[in-house]
């Protein structure tokens, strides 16, 4: 391994704007660095230790009683009290200057103000969020341009600004979820930031460590530097994904062959609503190797390999789509057909689809990464459904249908980019991906996984929406339900029996329609659109409709009556 830059403790040396970390070689992991003060180790320890105790309490809390997600204003205002006086407590005690302080008193002023006001600071706190997001990211874009001339990180740091400004995008679309998605993401992160430090000072128990504990990125580049994949495994997973090598014409035509199969399978068993005949044209779907090849290659510079690859993936989708486009025309009631199950399931994607994607593209890259794994691929084929929603892009398509051939797209390219991110965070964490080589091509290798990370952030962007359309209409629907029971018990407070129920609630952007059952007549509508309005959370009116019910009230029939 070729030597590494070792620290010189120069102060006048150029700002590295790239953040990078120079492999670590043997010599400098067994030599302490003078940047590390080595009497901060057990106190980073159990600052670690408390960090990942509080996210360890946060993931418990939700796990208990998954409808806390969405109101985790007191969790988010005792963390963000608890870290920021944390914070201050060692600025204080370290006599820091001035502007040191300004983040911690931030952080504790935020948790007061989410504490005292909690539903009108998530909003607005969400909105800020967004816009300070918004701004990194602008700032990344124009020192980009302002260093186009200049030979280093450039195209990254843009890729970079890219990203920023998509999460902040999101983060102003909804910014009322921006709180819970940061503190439910943060907890993970310090949870695995603390069990990542512990083991490693535990590991280097009674030798002085080279890495401060609470340093994560150079933890994992420790760890990442010392896991080398032997060449001949090397060698096989590159035979398994990489279609040029070898016998490429056959292997390229039997690529072909097998994708027009299962398409013709895929569509044919849609077009019959027969999950059975689908789920056999998974089995033989080979999507998912070039995927795979397109994912090795990015993550080891293989620029050739990557984009042989790519042209696999992009050639097979574009065919199967024309394919499944042409079946259409032997489908005779294709009308009925767009409307049945297998259609409608792969038409609207959700956030859940995208998490399906995430653990199939790690199961499928640990799967070719390990020879006795590979018996799961059919799973991972089957679970991550890569020519359905191709064939059901074609077949809506053929019936001229946009919207859900919008739907399945969308699907597509989530199952798509979400295999090759994680695939190739998998290839680095198994040793395929060597850390020398991502350092040494660090530019290139990172601008393009980093331009995968904005295809998967764009297109969440359309899932996140939907997911906070679902769970806001369902929130309503349940905070209208439990006013209107109070109206009701309010108005008959004395009744055992009570004289009205709920048939139907319609929940919308500004009126409820309630239809109610009984043998009594509503009340006013007056006092249900206040309580629908302390319920729902905003100003909303109500429509009371009422259904008369005929009851036979005869003496006999009254149990009061002797």
């Amino acid at each position: 391994m070729p030597k590494t830059k070792q620290p010189t403790g120069d102060d006048n040396r150029p700002e590295d704007i790239t953040g990078e970390l120079e492999p670590i070689s043997q010599e400098s992991r067994d030599t302490p660095s003078p940047l590390i003060d080595m009497t901060t180790g057990s106190n980073g320890v159990a600052k670690l230790l408390v960090q990942g105790l509080v996210g360890v309490s946060v993931i418990v809390v939700l796990a208990v009683n998954p409808s806390n997600v969405l109101d985790l204003e007191g969790i988010a205002a005792i963390l963000l009290v608890l870290f920021g006086g944390i914070e201050l407590f060692g600025v204080v005690r370290g006599r820091e200057r001035y502007d040191r302080y300004i983040q911690p008193v931030v952080l504790v002023g935020a948790g007061i103000l989410i504490w005292v006001w909690p539903n009108e600071t998530r909003r607005v706190v969400g909105l800020i969020l967004g816009v300070v997001i918004l701004i990194r990211g602008a700032a990344d874009l124009w020192a980009s341009l302002r260093r186009r001339f200049e030979r280093g990180a450039n195209a990254w740091i843009f890729v970079r600004g890219l990203i920023l400004i998509a999460i902040g995008g999101l983060a102003l679309l909804i910014p009322s979820a921006a709180v819970p998605t940061a503190i439910v993401g943060g907890a993970i992160l310090i949870i695995v930031r603390a069990i990542l430090g512990i083991w490693y000072a535990s590991t280097q128990s009674g030798h002085d460590t080279p890495i401060d504990p609470g340093d994560t990125y150079a933890i994992v580049a420790y760890v990442l530097a010392s896991r080398d994949m032997a060449k001949e495994d090397i060698d096989r997973i590159d035979d398994i994904v990489f279609l040029h090598r070898g016998e490429a014409r056959q292997r390229v035509t039997r690529f072909a062959i097998l994708m027009a199969l299962s398409t013709a399978i895929a569509t044919f068993g849609i077009a019959t609503d027969s999950t059975a005949v689908v789920i056999g044209a998974m089995l033989i779907a080979p999507l998912m190797t070039p995927i795979l090849g397109l994912s090795a290659g990015l993550i080891n510079g293989k620029t050739h390999a990557a984009l042989f690859s790519a042209a696999v993936v992009v050639g097979g989708s574009v065919g199967a789509i024309g394919f499944s486009w042409m079946l259409g025309a032997l489908i005779p009631n294709i009308a009925e057909v767009i409307e049945n199950s297998q259609v409608v399931s792969r038409t609207a994607p959700s956030l859940l689809d995208l998490a399906i994607a995430i653990a199939a593209g790690i199961a499928g890259a640990y799967g070719v990464s390990k020879a006795e794994t590979s018996d799961a691929l059919p799973g991972v084929a089957v679970a991550i459904a890569l020519i359905p929603p191709l064939s059901v892009i074609g077949i809506t398509l053929h019936a001229s249908d946009l919207s859900q051939a919008a739907g399945a797209t969308l699907l597509f390219l989530t199952n798509l980019f979400a295999i090759i991110l994680m695939a190739g965070i998998v290839f680095l964490i198994v040793g395929y991906g060597s850390w020398t080589r991502l350092h040494y091509r660090r530019n290139r290798i990172r601008t393009s996984f980093a331009l995968v990370v904005l295809a998967v952030i764009l297109i969440s962007i359309p899932l996140a929406l939907t997911a906070e359309s679902v769970v806001s209409s369902s929130s309503d629907l349940r905070n209208a339900s439990a006013a209107v029971n109070d109206w009701i018990k309010e108005e008959f407070p004395d009744d055992e029996v009570t004289p009205l129920r709920i048939s139907t609630i319609d929940v919308g952007k500004d009126t409820v329609t309630v239809q109610l059952i009984g043998w009594e007549i509503p009340p006013s509508s007056d006092r249900l659109s206040e309580i629908l309005t302390e319920y729902v959370g905003r100003p909303i009116g109500a429509v009371v409709r009422w259904i008369q019910e005929q009851i036979d009230f005869t003496p006999e029939s009254d149990p009061a009556v002797p």
